[in-house]
């Protein structure tokens, strides 16, 4: 019996010179999705410009205080960096463990403040950054820079230092941010960065951690 040949153009049945590949091949290779490493940004300078603590105050720039949302303090510095806005964000240096490594980041020294120069109308553009919870206007210009060069100074010696509590317990406050803002109650307790505020609603006592950063003394 004649055994008939099979198909030649089966891909199984026929090999391909070296250096060639399918077209097939070709293709998956162009559809492969490509995974390029994650940019990282570039350390953030802690002021802008250089002597920006030596400048002197203007009629018609001065120093603001602004409150920023949670971790949005180095955002906000971004985004007066890029307007070419002076300011001051005075940051230390810490080191954690992190899956069995040591990692270092700068963090802010006051989390929540960036302070920085501006006029009224660059003051209120500053508010569209979307990182900022509440500006404060400072009238003694000259007692706040000698506290921005005392912060200055301590970020510079590297010495551990914690900061205490803005609230003492039982001080009425009011949530300013935020999902709860609007609501006041007292302070029940205090922890890292937290605030255990304690609400009367409906007659019951309700307790919630707020960020401090949220809250303003009533």
């Amino acid at each position: 019996m004649q055994r008939i040949p099979r198909r030649a153009n089966r891909l199984r049945d026929y090999t391909l010179p070296a250096g060639q590949a399918s077209h097939q091949d070709a293709s998956a290779r162009a559809k492969r999705p490509h995974n390029p490493a994650m940019p990282t940004l570039p350390p953030m300078p802690d002021r802008f410009p250089p002597d920006v603590l030596q400048a002197g105050v203007s009629s018609r720039s001065t120093w603001r205080v602004a409150r920023t949302r949670a971790r949005q303090e180095k955002k906000l510095a971004r985004w007066l960096y890029a307007r070419q806005l002076p300011y001051f964000l005075p940051l230390r240096r810490k080191t954690r463990n992190w899956r069995g490594r040591r990692i270092s980041s700068e963090e802010p020294l006051l989390p929540g403040y960036v302070f920085f120069m501006a006029s009224d109308e660059q003051a209120r553009l500053a508010m569209t950054s979307r990182c900022i919870v509440d500006r404060l206007d400072v009238t003694d210009q000259p007692a706040l820079v000698s506290e921005l060069h005392a912060l200055e100074r301590l970020a510079a010696s590297g010495r551990a230092f914690t900061e205490a509590p803005g609230f003492s317990p039982q001080r009425e406050v009011e949530i300013r941010a935020g999902p709860l803002a609007g609501l006041r109650g007292y302070v029940a307790a205090l922890a890292p960065g937290k605030v255990v505020l304690r609400l009367e609603i409906l007659g019951r006592n309700l307790e919630v951690a707020v960020d401090e950063t949220e809250l303003e003394a009533v």
